[in-house]
């Protein structure tokens, strides 16, 4: 303690106290170079606060901005295809699980309406499209909603849309019109924290086609149970989601600027120009204030042309391949699949990359598509079924739907498919889950391979069958022809 702190003290004991407290806490964190401030770490922005907190106010700026880039930069567009199709590729098949004859019977019909654009309300994609357009929005945007509306559900449909985060009345702050319910950026919550109804618009409020009057304007309540909000919870008691391009902006707005320059360069390279000095002056005669390829002209005697000396620029492909490293790591994904550049790789190294970009993307698959997104479009499957049909009402409250994700990719299918037969015969896995794990459904493989067999059998004994001999009248038409030859 200096003369300060033991004057406070002696005047009044309780705030030396704190100030003695507040100086011990100071020195513990002297011990962590993290937690001083250095101009090397005088650009990170300590604050406070929760997700939402954080987000507030600039979510929609790194929306806006995120959108831009993937518009106009082929590699954010690039990153935006590699996660959507590894993430969904084909599309999550939905298999139901049920014991009852009959519900599997007409769950054929129900499955070809999934794979139509009759599962879409604007008729525009199918199952597989809609869960693409999801992701891709969430990747993009931060969040999506996706809506069962009201009149689909009530006419035994299940047809469903996805919404961008703009539909949400973020306006809507404060108390709800139910006791103890808030309203958070137009998300309504009960006294648990847990969402009941989402405040959405009637159209998107920036569209420049609304299909009625105040559409984009008025706003209903619509219950959660008919409200999917897919983004992706990076902390706890998150509420909504930011884009994930938000790491890697900085760098894709950076190497758009440094390929410009490149680009610039290489034009003013190209500039090769002649000049010569009359004292004839025509009227085309004078220096010219832009340069270009092949430029040939006439300047005066008392003029003259001086030209800089910019500095060379090497190393173009190293900041390029650095900051196309950087967005890569930020997105979870590999600098191959980004770029498609695959000179510095060998077959190992690639694979060792695509390794673990593929345990990413299950995670992202198991933990977030699937049960944020696939679970609740089960549900919204069979309960539109049960609509349709009620007698099949009591099968399906017993049944499920199980999800398979898209095959992966098999960089040596030859090697892949005898470690998965070795599993199985060690014992350390089944026929069933190596199946799955190829992205395939065991009960659709069983039955294709049943059907292979029984043609297969069918085909061997057409083959073996004995050839059946000559009919009555053939054989009397052969003996006549026989005795004509030999009485001639």
């Amino acid at each position: 303690m200096n003369w300060l702190d033991r004057a406070i003290a002696s005047v009044s004991p309780r705030a030396g106290l704190r100030r003695a407290t507040a100086r011990g806490a100071l020195q513990a964190l002297a011990h962590y170079n993290a937690a001083s401030v250095s101009r090397r770490s005088s650009g990170v922005r300590a604050v406070s606060g929760d997700a939402d907190a954080v987000a507030q106010g600039v979510r929609r700026r790194i929306m806006l901005s995120v959108r831009d880039v993937v518009r106009n930069n082929p590699t954010a567009k690039r990153a935006v295809q590699v996660l959507v199709n590894n993430i969904i590729g084909t599309g999550i098949e939905p298999k139901l699980v049920s014991d009852d004859e009959r519900l599997k019977e007409a769950w054929k019909s129900r499955a070809a309406e999934l794979d139509s654009v009759a599962f879409d309300v604007l008729g525009a994609s199918t199952l597989a499209g809609i869960q693409r357009l999801a992701v891709e929005t969430m990747v993009t945007d931060g969040e999506a909603l996706i809506l069962w509306p009201d009149d689909a559900r009530s006419g035994g449909q299940c047809q469903v849309r996805v919404l961008e985060s703009e539909y949400l009345n973020d306006s809507l702050q404060g108390r709800a019109d139910i006791d103890g319910h808030v309203v958070y950026d137009g998300i309504e919550y009960d006294q648990a924290g847990r969402v009941v109804a989402y405040y959405l618009y009637d159209e998107h409020p920036d569209s420049a086609v609304w299909l009625g009057p105040l559409r984009g304007v008025e706003y209903t309540r619509v219950d959660a149970s008919r409200v999917i909000h897919l983004y992706r919870m990076d902390r706890p008691d998150q509420r909504r989601g930011v884009s994930w391009f938000a790491p890697v902006l900085d760098d894709l707005v950076a190497l758009a600027d440094n390929d410009e320059a490149q680009l610039m360069r290489q034009k003013i390279a190209a500039c090769f120009a002649a000049f010569w000095r009359s004292e004839k002056a025509p009227e085309n005669a004078g220096v010219p204030k832009t340069l270009s390829p092949g430029l040939i002209q006439q300047i005066g005697a008392d003029d003259e042309v001086t030209f800089a000396s910019p500095p060379d620029v090497t190393g173009y492909d190293d900041f390029a391949r650095i900051h196309l490293r950087r967005i890569a790591a930020g997105l979870g994904i590999t600098y191959e699949a980004l770029t498609g550049d695959l000179s510095n790789v060998n077959y190992s190294s690639a694979r060792i990359g695509r390794i673990e970009m593929s345990q990413g993307v299950e995670s992202i698959q198991w933990t977030l598509v699937m049960p944020r997104l696939c679970a609740p479009l089960a549900k919204w499957i069979l309960q539109g079924w049960a609509h349709a049909e009620p007698a099949l009402v009591s099968a399906l409250c017993l049944a499920r739907l199980d999800w398979t994700p898209p095959p992966p990719v098999i960089a040596d299918p030859k090697t892949e498919t005898q470690v998965s037969v070795q599993r199985i015969e060690a014992g350390l896995s089944s026929r069933h889950g190596e199946i799955r794990r190829m992205g395939y459904e065991p009960g659709a493989i069983d039955a294709e391979i049943t059907a292979d067999t029984e043609m297969r059998r069918s085909l061997t004994e057409l083959k073996s069958a004995p050839k059946a001999g000559p009919t009555v009248e053939q054989a009397a038409e052969t003996l006549i022809e026989e005795r004509n030859l030999d009485a001639a």
